[in-house]
């Protein structure tokens, strides 16, 4: 069993993709079985800010064009806008809004989602006024009133609907009116437990459909890496999603990454659990997925090294001490008590790892994919900076261990020093503290050799 609606969502905060990527993006997924992009993104502002202005004609030619698109590759483009602020007490705001999908229809579209996600009441400036009990009533109306409208223009138009209450708990009154009210046929978004979440079960989805009164659309927020996550490139699969989802959810919609090739090793691991949820393997999608969007096995290995030192991703999964880096450090700190013998092969194995990690930067810095490489380059050269800095510290303490009095050694214990410095100055995430720790182990080794 799988979901009838599989593919992603535009829907970040940050710059919006160019159309040159989001084809490449819609290809991609053509080429996996996912079929739907929803486009939302956060900051375009004709979509959001400043919604009620028309798009010119040049931009709804763009439209057509990618929807064109889409449909070559059986994928269903979802027309997305989000009315913030919009005023309930006259027929203007209304009329604005119709007019505005109407255009988009006349382009060929037929597709459409209303968005109200981050933009509560007051926050949006919307007023209800008397008309309405409450936000929700007013929602309900809303949504009510243009699938009405869609279907008069014809019956081969859908309409999704994403609220202001997305998350958490299903037991609102909110919720609960959007259930009773907003037409059967129009799915409603939901990111889980979680804005991010880690898990999702289908208890959890059993418990959002029983109040929305129809099976949940999910909105994934995964890999998008916008806001505070802008400085991890969430590199992994997917992970936590129960694989009896589709017994109460309609659908799964990745939210993309900021970066938009980077964001395929992602979604190809969606694809993967979309089309089979009970066979999903995810490391074993994970190998192949960086395979396919690095193009080349030794490229995707050094993907892997990147991504297994930036983590970091609000599905877990991974900690520091699950990291190779992490029994390194350890033999390294354990064989400071011990022999030369000891310290020796701690040192070789710390070698072999700044060896790797060196091959593994001279292969980022190539990539055959140059999308990929434009993306990922500013992680790349975090890491080459921690590689640098682990270098030189291993080359001071092999030194130290053959001459603790070597000239020179103490000038190369501080070129090592500034190395770490240089790669504090990038906020991107990489290893966190670990090569920091390890390069400081072999530092700290050489000096007191010397003392």
């Amino acid at each position: 069993m799988t979901f009838p609606i599989r593919g992603v969502v535009e829907g970040y905060y940050g710059p919006p993709r160019s159309w040159v990527a989001r084809e490449r993006s819609v290809d991609f997924m053509a080429d996996r079985g996912l079929n739907a992009y929803l486009y939302a993104p956060k900051n375009e502002p004709l979509h959001r800010a400043r919604w009620r202005e028309p798009y010119l004609p040049e931009e709804q030619a763009r439209f057509a064009a990618f929807d064109a698109r889409c449909r070559d590759g059986g994928v269903d483009f979802v027309f997305g806008l989000s009315p913030l602020g919009f005023c309930y007490d006259t027929d203007d705001d209304l009329a604005c809004l119709l007019a505005k999908f109407d255009a988009v229809d006349a382009a060929g579209i037929r597709s459409f989602c209303l968005l109200t996600d981050d933009m509560s009441g007051r926050q949006a400036g919307e007023r209800v006024t008397s008309r309405f009990d409450d936000l929700a009533q007013a929602h309900a109306w809303l949504v009510s009133s243009l699938h009405r409208h869609l279907r008069r223009r014809g019956h081969d138009r859908s309409l999704w609907f994403v609220p202001v209450e997305y998350c958490g708990s299903p037991t609102t009154p909110y919720l609960a009116t959007l259930g009773e009210l907003v037409p059967s046929d129009v799915p409603i978004c939901w990111t889980g437990p979680q804005v991010c979440s880690p898990t999702i079960s289908l208890e959890h989805t059993r418990e959002v459909a029983a109040v929305l009164r129809r099976p949940v659309l999910y909105w994934d927020n995964h890999p998008v890496n916008d806001g505070d996550m802008r400085f991890d490139p969430h590199l992994g699969p997917l992970t936590g999603r129960d694989p009896r989802l589709p017994e109460a959810a309609c659908g799964l919609l990745a939210n993309l990454a900021l970066e938009s090739e980077a964001s395929h090793v992602a979604v190809a691991t969606v694809a993967d659990y979309c089309a089979d949820p009970s066979g999903y393997k995810p490391q074993r999608s994970w190998r192949r997925a960086l395979v396919d969007v690095a193009g080349d096995p030794a490229d995707a290995a050094a993907v892997a090294v990147l991504a297994e030192l930036a983590w970091r991703s609000p599905l877990g999964g991974r900690r520091e001490d699950d990291h190779r880096l992490t029994g390194v450090l350890a033999r390294l700190q354990q064989a400071a008590g011990g022999g030369d013998a000891d310290r020796r092969a701690a040192l070789a194995d710390a070698r072999a790892e700044a060896v790797r990690l060196a091959e593994a930067v001279q292969r980022l810095v190539g990539l055959g994919n140059p999308w990929l490489r434009d993306d990922l380059r500013p992680w790349v050269t975090k890491l080459a900076s921690w590689t640098a800095a682990l270098t030189s510290a291993v080359d001071v303490l092999a030194r130290a261990l053959d001459d603790p009095n070597a000239p020179g050694l103490t000038a190369s214990r501080r070129a090592a020093t500034q190395h770490l410095a240089q790669a504090r100055t990038s906020s991107y995430w990489v290893s966190n503290d670990l090569l920091d720790r390890l390069t400081r182990a072999c530092l700290w080794q050489a000096a007191k050799l010397g003392a």
